[in-house]
């Protein structure tokens, strides 16, 4: 709050009726006025008149809500002949968008301007140079160029506030003249170089802020000279470690912040004399070792921070205090236990431990307190619409976590399911340390379910799939910046920036949602393929300091994700085979030899030449359940006459084909032979419908056992059923060549007691091409759908 501003307006509130009435006689004069005007008109307000009333507050215009504009002018009416002049001005938040004004300097009693959150271009005019100014605040508008040096002549100043703004090259040195100078915020903006060893004279200092730039050279020793220093901010700044050992004597820091420092690895900063703290965050410091024992002592301590470091050791029970909140992820501390007391489930304390430890053991990652757990089943997808309710797009359900409450520090492991996340942070300056507000919201109709609602995170946003198959994976992210506006406002000034890990590898850096989509309310995907080995894949949203933090309000920053896609490629080739399956089945709506030789002269669509395949097809679930066994051998490349499938005895494994060895997937063609085997049962009735073998193939439905029906020799009459099946085939098929001749003899081998089905050779080629083409096709097609949703 400005100081004049507390002074002032307190102090008319307090007036006896009589010095009120003096107060209403006092006038501004009709100089000061004229230059009201002036500002205003530089500044780009339109239709603003000021006259000499405007000491009375007829021209204020108050907050309701923070997001309300602001306009107050204050004058100083204690002067000789009932004069008043003015003191302080405040244009907040009416997305002004002319320039600084430079008529201040005809203002000679003004001492305080506030022209954050606007529009404002240009640079810091230089007759500012002889003001007596005691609190600038500039922030959040689009001013460049360099900090002008002049500014070190204002040497009356006690808060200076240029953050959010684009001003580039090196902090002048002659603001270390600024001798009075409490706060200096120079957060998000392009500086660069060192930071001038003449900031060491500014020894009243208690707010110090420089986040978000691209600034060379290490933490600078000097800062031990900052001994009423409360806050301090260093995060993404572009300056290197190691954190100096003289942070020691800042014994009035409160409020500690420095992350994402390149550095060798250091050991944890002696802090033992700051007994006052009540927030430090060391994120990404390389940082080794024990944690010291005195932090658990610090009895204000209500935000720690550590994630991204290599700490070991135990992690102790003192850690277990009420109201504390405790960010332990991504270090090396000893394995835990489900029965130590860091393990307990506490209500009052928000602790995350997600892969604290420097065990990476299958699941121990992603249930740190928990050793026996094992997986029941391996999934080959999951889908996760972020911060919203379960959507349906283009029949992939995307499970939502809207139901999953915020934190500072919040850990959620879907049992029901087969994944999680893990979220960190408290967003800076938002009124809100338990972080409540955790998604996200909008009410455009420019944009789809999946993107309307997105969950949001201060620090850290990690969401794991568990229990996966291993193999490879396609992986979508989706975004949609929500926040920000695409018009000529400040709230189009934000720059949300931050960076994504899938398995660990930086996929994205500096990633900014609307740069990306080319604007707001507009989605954008991040494709990305991951290799999973241990059956976890993790998909990580890290902020490194980067953007701004307070536009269009305080606390909007940080990772924001509307729904992550992951799937098994090999889950497009089913997606593939249904649509061939029901396209196929069209095709034969006729159902008879003469059909199935015109389609070998058909020149459009997949079934052309593809008769074999069709005729399987014609059986519906029993043709399903036949190709789906035909797949298990068509994924090997083969030569010559491939034999379908042996009955010898109903041992699963005993009917893959021995030719394949080893290279399958045993749990996969278990699960895919059970599933045609029912599909091929004679009985029509005992067939399961097919979203039933959706499920079944999904693993999300139990698969009952098969019943052999047995016939003569002890055979299965669903074999002889479709031996049967295809043999009249190509009866019919032998007899329409007859009239059609082609140079395909036969589609279709002899069929002995053994083998169901043999498949010929040439038949197969052309199959197999026609079935590659459908799969790459079906591939790309889904890969594109879920892009564009």
């Amino acid at each position: 709050m400005l100081f004049l501003k507390r002074l002032l307006p307190l102090s008319v509130l307090a007036l006896s009726y009589s010095w009120t009435q003096l107060l209403l006689a006092a006038t501004l004069p009709q100089d000061e006025v004229d230059v009201l005007n002036q500002i205003a008109q530089t500044m780009g307000a339109r239709n603003w008149t000021f006259n000499a009333d405007v000491c009375e507050g007829s021209f204020d215009v108050n907050q309701v809500l923070l997001t309300d504009p602001l306009r107050n002018i204050t004058c100083d009416c204690q002067f000789v002949n009932s004069t008043c002049h003015i003191v302080s001005i405040q244009f907040m938040r009416y997305s002004l968008p002319g320039t600084l004004p430079p008529q201040l300097v005809q203002l000679p009693y003004l001492q305080e301007i506030d022209f954050a959150y606007n529009y404002l271009n240009g640079t810091i005019p230089q007759e500012w140079a002889t003001m007596q100014l005691k609190y600038i605040s500039i922030f959040g508008n689009r001013l460049s160029g360099n900090i002008p040096d002049q500014l070190g002549n204002i040497t009356s100043l006690t808060y200076l506030d240029l953050e959010a703004n684009q001003f580039s090259g090196e902090v002048p040195a002659v603001l270390g003249k600024l001798v009075n100078l409490e706060t200096l915020r120079l957060s998000s903006n392009r500086l660069s170089g060192n930071l001038p060893m003449e900031l060491a004279e500014l020894k009243n200092l208690t707010d110090f802020r420089i986040s978000d730039n691209n600034f060379n050279g290490s933490i600078p020793e000097f800062i031990q000279n900052w001994k009423q220093l409360q806050r301090l901010e260093i995060q993404g700044s572009g300056l290197e470690g190691p954190i100096p050992p003289s942070i020691s004597v800042l014994e009035k820091l409160n409020h500690l912040r420095i992350s994402d420092i390149k550095s060798t690895n250091q050991t944890f900063p002696e802090l033992r004399n700051m007994t006052s703290f009540g927030r430090i965050i060391l994120r990404n410091c390389s940082i080794s070792g024990e944690i010291p024992e005195y932090i658990w002592g610090m009895n204000l301590l209500r935000i720690f921070f550590l994630t991204g470091n290599f700490l070991s050791g135990n992690i102790p029970e003192s850690i277990l205090r009420k109201g504390t909140n405790v960010d332990l992820s991504y270090n090396n501390f000893t394995q835990l236990s489900p029965g130590q007391p860091a393990c307990q489930d506490r209500r009052d304390l928000s602790l995350n431990l997600f892969r604290s430890s420097s065990m990476k053991s299958n699941l121990s990652e992603v249930q740190p307190c928990r050793n026996d757990f094992k997986c029941d089943r391996y999934w080959h997808s999951f889908h996760v619409n972020c911060g919203g309710n379960d959507v349906k797009v283009n029949g992939t359900t995307f499970e939502g976590d809207a139901a999953v409450a915020g934190g500072v520090a919040t850990y959620y492991f879907n049992e029901n399911s087969n994944w999680g996340f893990s979220s960190t942070g408290d967003f800076t300056d938002d009124d809100d340390e338990q972080n409540t507000y955790y998604i996200e919201n909008s009410n455009s109709s420019q944009i789809s379910a999946l993107y309307s609602d997105a969950r949001k995170s201060p620090l850290s946003l990690t969401y794991f799939g568990y229990c996966l198959a291993n193999g490879n994976y396609d992986v979508i992210l989706h975004f949609a910046e929500v926040k920000f506006t695409k018009d000529n406002t400040y709230s189009s000034l934000g720059r949300r920036i931050f960076d994504i890990y899938v398995q660990d590898k930086l996929v994205k850096k500096d990633f900014n949602i609307a740069a990306e989509a080319s604007g707001v309310l507009i989605p954008v995907t991040v494709p990305d393929n991951a290799t999973v080995t241990n059956n976890i894949l993790e998909i990580r949203f890290n902020w490194a300091g980067r953007g701004t933090t307070a536009i269009p309000v305080g606390g909007v920053y940080g990772p924001l994700v509307s729904a992550i896609s992951v799937v098994d490629p090999s889950e497009y080739f089913l997606l593939a085979l249904t649509i061939i399956i029901i396209d196929s089945i069209s095709c034969f709506s006729n159902a008879n030899g003469s059909a199935l030789v015109k389609l070998q002269t058909q020149k459009e669509g997949y079934c052309t030449d593809c008769c074999w395949c069709c005729s399987w097809i014609m059986s519906h679930n029993l043709g399903f359940g036949h190709l789906m066994l035909e797949i298990l051998f068509q994924n090997q490349e083969k030569q010559g006459r491939r034999p379908f499938i042996y009955n010898k005895g109903g041992k699963l494994m005993e009917l893959v084909d021995q030719k394949l060895g080893s290279e399958f997937n045993e749990v996969e063609a278990e699960r895919m032979i059970r599933v045609a085997l029912i599909c091929t049962n004679a009985s029509p009735s005992l067939r399961p419908i097919m979203s039933e073998v959706v499920s079944m193939l999904e693993g999300t439905s139990t698969i009952p056992d098969a019943v052999p029906l047995s016939g003569r020799n002890n055979e299965d009459l669903r074999f002889k059923t479709l031996r049967d099946h295809h043999k009249q085939v190509n009866q019919d098929l032998a007899r329409s060549q007859a009239h059609y001749p082609t140079s395909n003899s036969s589609f279709f081998g002899s069929s002995s007691a053994d083998d169901v089905c043999e498949i010929n050779e040439e038949s197969y080629l052309r199959f197999k091409a026609i079935r590659d083409s459908h799969i790459q096709t079906s591939s790309s097609k889904s890969v594109q759908d879920m892009r564009t949703v």
